[in-house]
C-alpha cells in the first residue's frame, strides 16, 4: 500500500508540473507572438519566431488537452444523457471513455510512426528535427491514455448516481 501512495503523491506532482509546462508554453507563445509582430513592424523579423511558435504550440496543446482531460475541461453534451438513470449514464460513462481510450492508442501508435518518419526532415531556423513537433502526438496521447484510464477504474469504482470529485470540474486558473 506504501508504494500506491508514493505513486499517488508522484503522480500529483507531475500533474502539477505538467499545468506549470502548459501555462508556461501559452505565456511562451503569446510573449513571443507579440515580440515577432513588433519587430516585423520595425522591420527586424524574428525569422525563428514562426518555428519556435509551431513547436510550442504543439507541445501545448497535447499537455493542455491532458490538463483538461483530467479537470474534466472538455466540452460534453449531456442533455439528453442526463434524463437517463444512474446506471445507463455510468455504462455509457464507461463506455465513451473505453472508444476515447482506443482512439488515443491510435493516435499514440500513429504519432510514433509519424515521429520516426519525419526525424530526417529539419525545421531549417532551428536546425532541429521536425520528429520533436511530432514526438507531442504520441507523447500527448500516452499522457491522456494515463488520465483517461485513471478516470475509467475510478467510475467503475463509483456506485451510479454518486459523482466522482473531480468529474464536476474544477476551474485551471
Amino acid at each position: 500500500m506504501c508504494h500506491l501512495q508514493a505513486l499517488k503523491k508522484f503522480y500529483a506532482g507531475f500533474c502539477k508540473l505538467e499545468e506549470l509546462i502548459a501555462l508556461l508554453l501559452l505565456a511562451g507563445i503569446t510573449i513571443l507572438v507579440f515580440v515577432s509582430a513588433l519587430m516585423r513592424y520595425i522591420k527586424m523579423p524574428l525569422n525563428w519566431a514562426q518555428d519556435v511558435a509551431l513547436v510550442a504550440f504543439a507541445w501545448m496543446i497535447f499537455t493542455g488537452s491532458d490538463v483538461a482531460i483530467r479537470g474534466s475541461g472538455l466540452i460534453g453534451i449531456d442533455i439528453i444523457v442526463k434524463h437517463f438513470p444512474a446506471g445507463v449514464r455510468k455504462f455509457l460513462d464507461i463506455v465513451f471513455k473505453a472508444i476515447i481510450m482506443a482512439f488515443l492508442c491510435v493516435l499514440v501508435i500513429n504519432g510514433y510512426t509519424m515521429t520516426l518518419t519525419s526525424w530526417a526532415r529539419q525545421i531549417t531556423t532551428l536546425h532541429i528535427s521536425y520528429g520533436w513537433v511530432y514526438l507531442s502526438v504520441p507523447v500527448g496521447a500516452l499522457l491522456m491514455l494515463i488520465s483517461t484510464a485513471i478516470k475509467l477504474i475510478e467510475r467503475v469504482r463509483t456506485p451510479a448516481g454518486q459523482e466522482i470529485a473531480h468529474e464536476e470540474g474544477r476551474d485551471l486558473a
